[in-house]
């Protein structure tokens, strides 16, 4: 008998006894194959183990799997000891802590679908098998007692400590961080222990930590040599040539709006008031794609990068600071490059007429939002200060025409979640002296409404002559998902409808609703985690959460190379600048896509593991001081708390409850006691007590005091 049939009879033999598990010599004993020693029986299993085919239970009991339980997908661990497996289609499962079968965040591994339900939209599932492990280096504090050395994993891609198998010979002090690759030992029960490859130095040292985070998601700080090289060759004279084949609007007065600490700025503005109510705009953005050429050795790199991270305290850019800051930055006084869209929009908010082209421009004035939104605020009647009459005017018909842009997002039903973010004060150092929460104000939502326009007219135009480029997609809600979401709004007291979740119009009529409550923060979180993400795709879905049917990245091709991609299909396209421009196959922006919606999640994962950490190393100098706060959030071992003087978001964990045994209630809004009865329901107040803080996991953890108000029922 072959080894094809041995294996079919095996299969077969398992398959015709459902419900039974059987032990591996159990099955040997019964099949009677003489032929066939145990070893090579052994062997054989682990094959159809490998393939799928059989399933191995604990005590090395073998089923046929269930194929419409068992998927795979990619491992993300959790504080709790658990974690979650992203499934391809974006659909996430929850892994328990006795679930993980030693998965580590970044693993494919294979799970098994549970039939009970977890908290929230997602399933509960336990790991089968690593499929591959993750080749991301695990970042850690180096820890030596006597003749034992242990590293203290950062972050969360690993939840315990592992014991160092190999240092080579490289000079390490009790507390450096480390960079190290995982060894998982070929026996159950044997440790995971690791292998220490770089040694980054005193985790308190400025800079230090951030390059922690580099190292941890492979985030390329430096650039290659040949990058720099072709960037410092690249020629920062506008001839004449080049000149006459643009558009030159340098006497137009253009300003561009960023934040206060902006290094480069890559979109400015013209506008102006017309007759009839009518409105010119014009968004001017750098020509990148005038300096980046297809396939050179810059393009190569921001294609690899795919988009530029903001870390707390530094910008690891897609490319070079010569063109970053430089060259591509619309700076005031400067002639600079750029492309820009013309739209002729009416008083309705409607764009009536487009033209897009290569201009040349030169920046009348550098604008802050805060400095815009002071001059908003005040009494304008004197000119605006330090704001030239020129610019002003602009800036009023742009407040006016933002009001009317505004109006027609909410008829369409542009889903507006207002989702607070964190922006960390640093000193000269680069030590966190105060958290705060990051306001959002007029002047923002100006510059965000010239830029959805100029996005929404090159998706427009590129699509509307079949040229292939990356739309900014985002599908629309799950209906699982809205479902779970409504019993936790009935649960907190208000109305939600998930039969009409597809509806823009109506989710933004209900996110309205919960204006100034004590539960809209939570309850725009909570939808935000139980919409799909957005990403980057040749074909076109639409963007449900702008409740746009066609839509596209144009106004930041300094940070994203998607951006590049549309600038250079308008030139092919549209434009005069047609040599040397590649005409790729769909398969081509169909595999980009997806590497740029990768990244997209890995730099996000970045920064915000960036805010976490700053902000863990800014409470330490809290430990043991009392504060008051909110419940924001309910998870199974533990509830979230905001603080009141400083925007910061710490965990209560369930062991640190000691007065009773608390879970979570089905309804995922509360804690309740198990003897007592005792609640705690998100949008109580409470006093807490700071217990820890730990920079290298950017974990800030709290204990209760005593409850200052409960929500009233």
């Amino acid at each position: 008998m072959n080894e094809d049939l041995l294996q079919q009879l095996i299969i077969d033999t398992v398959k015709t006894h459902p419900g039974k598990k059987f032990r591996r010599r159990e099955l040997y004993n019964y099949l009677k194959i003489k032929k066939l020693n145990y070893g090579e029986f052994k062997l054989m299993l682990d094959r159809l183990e490998q393939s799928g085919e059989l399933e191995r239970m604990k005590g090395r009991k073998y089923v046929t799997p269930d194929k419409g339980g068992i998927l795979s997908g990619v491992f993300y661990a959790s504080r709790s000891g658990g974690g979650s497996v992203r499934l391809p289609d974006g659909e996430k499962v929850i892994i328990r802590r006795g679930g993980i079968n030693s998965a580590m965040s970044g693993d494919t591994v294979q799970v098994k679908i549970l039939r009970k339900k977890g908290f929230g939209s997602s399933q509960m599932a336990e790991v089968l098998k690593i499929v591959e492990r993750s080749k991301q280096p695990l970042i850690g504090v180096f820890k030596q007692f006597g003749n034992t050395s242990f590293v203290v994993p950062q972050g969360d891609r690993f939840t315990r400590n592992l014991f160092v198998n190999d240092s080579h010979g490289l000079d390490i002090k009790d507390g450096d961080l480390v960079v190290c690759t995982v060894e998982i030992p070929s026996t159950v029960h044997s440790h995971p222990v690791c292998s220490i490859t770089e040694v980054l130095g005193d985790p308190d040292a400025p800079g230090v930590d951030v390059l922690a985070l580099a190292r941890r998601y492979e985030l390329p700080v430096a650039f290659p040599g040949e990058v720099i090289g072709e960037s410092e060759r690249v020629s920062a004279d506008l001839t004449p040539d080049i000149i006459a084949q643009r558009r030159d609007i340098r006497d137009t007065v253009t300003f561009t709006i960023d934040p206060e600490d902006a290094k480069d700025f890559d979109d400015a503005i013209s506008i102006s008031h017309l007759s009839g109510g009518r409105f010119e705009l014009g968004v001017h953005i750098a020509d990148v794609s005038h300096y980046v050429t297809p396939e050179s050795a810059m393009d190569r790199e921001a294609r690899e990068r795919g988009m530029s991270c903001y870390l707390v305290d530094r910008v690891i850019p897609m490319l070079p600071e010569r063109l970053s800051n430089d060259l591509c930055s619309l700076k005031p006084g400067e002639d600079r490059l750029t492309k820009s869209i013309f739209v002729l929009i009416d008083g309705t908010g409607t764009v009536v007429k487009r033209e897009i082209a290569n201009t040349v421009i030169n920046s009348s004035m550098r604008l802050t939002y805060q400095q815009v939104q002071a001059w908003l605020d005040s009494d304008r009647s004197d000119g605006g200060g330090d704001i030239p009459p020129g610019v002003g005017e602009s800036l009023r018909v742009l407040s006016d025409l933002t009001d009317i842009l505004i109006e027609r997002r909410n008829e369409r039903g542009s889903i507006d979640l207002e989702i607070p973010e964190a922006k960390v004060i640093l000193d000269d150092r680069n030590r966190p002296v105060d958290i705060v929460k990051r306001g959002r104000l007029k002047s923002h939502r100006m510059v965000e409404e010239a830029m959805l326009i100029a996005n929404i007219v090159t998706a427009e135009t590129l699509a509307g002559i079949h040229a292939p480029f990356l739309y900014r997609i985002h599908d629309r809600p799950d209906e699982k998902a809205m479902e779970t979401y409504s019993e936790i709004v009935h649960s907190l007291g208000y109305n939600f409808n998930p039969a009409k979740s597809q509806d823009q119009r109506y989710i933004q009529q209900f996110l309205t609703s919960l204006s100034d409550t004590a539960h809209e923060q939570t309850l725009n979180m909570l939808l935000l985690r139980s919409m799909k993400k957005a990403g980057y795709s040749p074909r076109n879905i639409g963007h449900f959460g702008l409740g746009l049917e066609t839509y596209s990245h144009f106004t930041s091709p300094i940070r994203r190379y998607p951006d590049i991609i549309v600038h250079r299909q308008l030139d092919r396209y549209t434009g005069t600048r047609k040599e040397n421009l590649p005409d790729h196959e769909l398969v081509y922006y169909e595999s980009l896509g997806e590497h740029l919606t990768r990244r997209e999640i890995v730099i996000d994962s970045a920064e915000r593991d960036s805010i976490r950490m700053k902000t863990a190393e800014f409470m330490r100098q809290y430990v043991g001081e009392e504060f008051t706060g909110t419940i924001t959030g309910i998870i199974p071992i533990g509830m979230f708390v905001e603080l009141d003087q400083f925007f910061v978001e710490g965990l209560i964990h369930v062991s640190n409850l000691d007065d009773d045994y608390y879970e979570i209630d089905r309804t995922g809004i509360m804690m309740v006691g198990r003897r007592t009865g005792k609640r705690y329901t998100i949008g109580d107040r409470l006093n807490v007590i700071v217990l820890s803080a730990v920079k290298e996991r950017g974990e800030v953890n709290f204990m209760p005091v005593a409850p200052v108000r409960r929500r009233k029922k």
